[in-house]
């Protein structure tokens, strides 16, 4: 007669990759209908056959059943190798006494308690472990976000003393007294022109577009950048309007004023214009042959 091959709680777990702590829920949950022989605790061994009976439990709770239909269950299928089971021990039971019944069975309670906390000590560690590594992850990812969040406020920081200046230059806001002292928009879109041996000149962009006050302060003002400070107003000068300008380069530490004097003026053909009557660089006067230059320059990029 071949003998009858049984395992250990620990055995069933790792055959069947249920973690510990489950496999005794359901021994203690449903010990009624797991056969098991050899004693109590760790010296309890369970028949071969009561793998099924555990991996069965474990497909009925993953389709939600209750407990009272997982027992129904277990008592239909394997109520008769739970009755051969019960039958080998009740034989069992009669050559023993009853002080050493008993004795036993305190002992198995004993034995019961110590193998659950040791299956439950090794999965405890298991998750300290996994914690652990968890909390290492997650400081490394903290201090890479930390790192960028502060980038990111410093780019923010930039930005926003770049609008303030960007403002200062467009609009003339910044004064102390809060007024807004600006020429209007008909005096900048007006043909910005100089005034070279009693002849205006000016510059012609193509679509017969003209070069403006405007579009001489938006040159200004795309000449700023990280490391070129660009601090702009306006002042009203009786009848003339005066851009100042002073560009500082934190690279070099080098600075520079430019004052630029402009009023209105009407040709002899009659056309409305801005004039430049002064332009002056760190505190002298620039010459017409410097106006002359620089006006060559515009129509090279605006005319072209």
């Amino acid at each position: 007669m071949e003998k009858a091959q049984y395992i250990s709680l620990r055995e069933v777990g790792r055959r069947l990759d249920i973690p510990p702590s489950t496999v005794v829920y359901y021994k203690d949950k449903f010990s009624r209908y797991i056969p098991s022989s050899g004693g109590g605790g760790r010296r309890r061994r369970y028949p071969i056959e009561a793998l099924e009976i555990f991996r069965r439990i474990r497909e009925m709770f993953g389709n939600n059943w209750s407990v009272e239909q997982i027992e129904n269950e277990l008592a239909l299928k394997f109520g008769m190798l739970l009755e051969n089971d019960r039958n080998d021990q009740q034989m069992n039971n009669i050559t023993s006494s009853t002080s050493s019944a008993k004795l036993d069975e305190v002992l198995a309670r004993i034995s019961d308690a110590l193998d659950d906390q040791t299956l439950f000590r090794s999965e405890v560690r298991s998750l300290r472990d996994e914690v652990a590594g968890l909390r290492s992850e997650h400081g490394v990812l903290e201090k890479q976000y930390g790192k960028r969040i502060q980038e990111l406020e410093s780019g923010m920081r930039e930005l926003r003393e770049s609008n303030r200046r960007l403002e200062r230059l467009v609009t003339g806001r910044g004064a102390q007294d809060g007024r807004i002292d600006f020429p209007s928009e008909e005096y900048l879109g007006r043909p910005l022109v100089i005034r070279s041996n009693g002849e205006f000149l000016g510059v012609q962009g193509g679509g017969k577009k003209h070069f403006s006050l405007r579009d001489f302060v938006r040159l200004i003002e795309r000449s700023a950048s990280p490391t070129r400070v660009v601090d702009a107003r306006w002042q009203k000068k009786g009848v003339n309007w005066v851009f100042v300008v002073k560009t500082t380069d934190t690279a070099r530490g080098a600075s520079q004023d430019v004052i630029l004097v402009t009023r209105k003026t009407v040709t002899p053909s009659g056309n409305t214009v801005t004039e430049i009557a002064r332009l002056n660089i760190d505190g002298n006067d620039a010459p017409d042959t410097l106006l002359l230059s620089l006006f060559r320059q515009v129509r090279t990029v605006f005319g072209g």
